[in-house]
Formats: C-alpha cells, structure tokens, sequence
C-alpha cells in the first residue's frame, strides 16, 4: 500500500518555485522564459495565497 503523501508547505512551494524562476532567468541573453502550466499554476497560487493572506492582515490590523 502506498504512503499517503503530504502536501508540501507553502513556504517549500516558494523555495521550490524561486528556485525555476531563479535558473530560467538567469539566462541573460533570452527576452523570454517559458512555464511549464504546472509551473505557472503554482506561481499563481503563491501570489494569490500572499495577496489573501495580506488581505486577511491588513482587515485585522483595522
């Protein structure tokens, strides 16, 4: 039987996520990066996790 995987943290995702942003821009001479649509889904899930939990800070610090 398999283990039950857990899902990683939002903290390991940003690593893992700065990591591939890091490598693909790190190539100075290209005017484009491409993502893979995973990649991008996990970029886009970051940002929205930060701007909610901004959100959720700024309406308790009120």
């Amino acid at each position: 039987m398999a283990e039950p995987q857990q899902m990683p943290s939002a903290l390991q995702v940003a690593r893992a996520m700065a990591q591939v942003l890091r490598t693909k821009l790190a190539v100075f001479g290209a005017e484009e990066i491409m993502l893979t649509r995973e990649e991008a889904a996990l970029c886009l899930g970051l940002a929205e996790g930060v701007s909610e939990q901004l959100d959720e800070d700024e309406r308790a610090a009120d």
